[in-house]
């Protein structure tokens, strides 16, 4: 029996999505993806394509601004969850401490 590796999605930061944009529409976006090591074209594609529709529909600018907005407000809110629990342990800690 073969085994069969699972692909794991790869994440490029926005600065490298922006200038490959950039780069697919002097270049193409085949040899765009050639040049910056990008796996598959259609990945290059589809980026093109979301930054036109950005680019020409204001409302979906907008939705996008938001959406990007809320991602960083939730992983904000996380840490802040988490030094909350930290400062509880540690309150708690220092209350059974005192106690004694």
């Amino acid at each position: 029996m073969k085994k069969t590796q699972k692909r794991t999605k790869r994440h490029y930061p926005e600065d490298f999505k922006q200038q490959a944009i950039n780069l697919a529409k002097e270049i193409g976006t085949k040899e765009t993806a050639e040049k910056l090591g990008i796996e598959k074209v259609q990945t290059l594609t589809a980026w093109v394509r979301y930054s036109k529709k950005i680019e020409e529909n204001t409302e979906f600018k907008e939705l996008e601004e938001a959406r990007k907005e809320i991602k960083r407000l939730k992983k904000e809110l996380d840490i802040e969850k988490e030094s909350v629990a930290i400062l509880k342990d540690a309150a708690a800690f220092f209350c059974q401490d005192h106690l004694k």
